[in-house]
């Protein structure tokens, strides 16, 4: 019994100890590695718009965004916007010229599958968003090629670019972003579209006396055995909630939020 009551207090001594070296390690290293990320954005930030001479930092409801000036006047807006990928969030620098236009889309980070989903970082590719504007769809399919094997990293990576767009575009160029405002929808149905796991996922949406009374399912391209797991909650979530930000269902995510993008599409337009 002693020998057991001992091997149990090294044991604690030890997971202790290790849980204690791990903690300074990151305190070290965290900092550490934040300031490698701010140097390498802002010498990204110079190569986008090269010739400004200074960039201000400017945050605003947890975003952030640098404003690109060249003696005092702005030339430009950069951001880092996220949409969800196949492995996880997409983060695309994106940087706006004060005419709306796309001077630069870059990958500033991914846990996309390695010879896969990190082909959205192939310079060809990404200079497909340069000169898009807040008037172009920005979209797989439509104004952007598609990446054969990637489609669901292709897709992520230009719905943050066109996130990026539309904050910019919100915040600084005095353009509307479309709102989620049931109390304002006249009663009818709508039809609206969103973004799946394999491609555009259509809904039509019955609005009644100010409340979501029905969402059918028009059009799909989802793989069956995840799809089953959306279709029904996602839609029935949203009835209970009234609301489209709800909970992504486990093991289909993209398809949960291909759905509540198609449900906030048919409400905002």
């Amino acid at each position: 019994m002693g020998y057991i009551i001992r091997l149990a207090g090294v044991l604690f001594l030890i997971s202790a100890v290790a849980a204690a070296a791990l903690s300074f390690t990151e305190s070290v290293t965290t900092p550490v590695i934040e300031t490698r990320r701010q140097e390498e954005l802002f010498e990204a930030m110079a190569d986008y718009v090269p010739d400004a001479d200074n960039f201000e930092e400017k945050k605003v409801d947890e975003e952030t965004y640098y404003i690109a000036e060249k003696d005092g006047e702005t030339l430009a807006y950069i951001m880092t916007a996220s949409a969800t990928g196949y492995g996880g969030p997409v983060n695309m620098n994106v940087a706006v010229s004060v005419d709306g236009e796309i001077l630069a889309a870059d990958v500033e980070g991914h846990t996309e599958t390695p010879g896969l989903g990190d082909v959205i970082e192939d310079e060809e590719w990404l200079a497909q968003f340069e000169g898009k504007t807040v008037d172009d769809p920005v979209a797989v399919d439509t104004d952007i090629d598609n990446i054969s094997g990637a489609t669901v990293s292709a897709r992520a990576a230009a719905n943050a670019v066109r996130n990026g767009l539309d904050k910019i575009g919100a915040e600084f160029l005095g353009i509307e972003m479309a709102e989620w405002d049931l109390a304002a929808v006249e009663d009818g149905t709508y039809e609206g579209t969103g973004t799946g796991y394999g491609g555009d996922i259509v809904v039509e949406v019955t609005v009644s006396g100010g409340e979501i009374t029905d969402i059918e399912i028009l059009e799909h391209s989802e793989t069956p055995d995840f799809w089953a797991n959306a279709e029904d909650a996602i839609p029935e979530s949203i009835i209970d909630e009234q609301d489209y930000d709800v909970d992504e269902v486990s093991g289909a995510t993209m398809s949960s939020i291909g759905i509540k993008d198609a449900v906030f599409d048919a409400i905002a337009q």
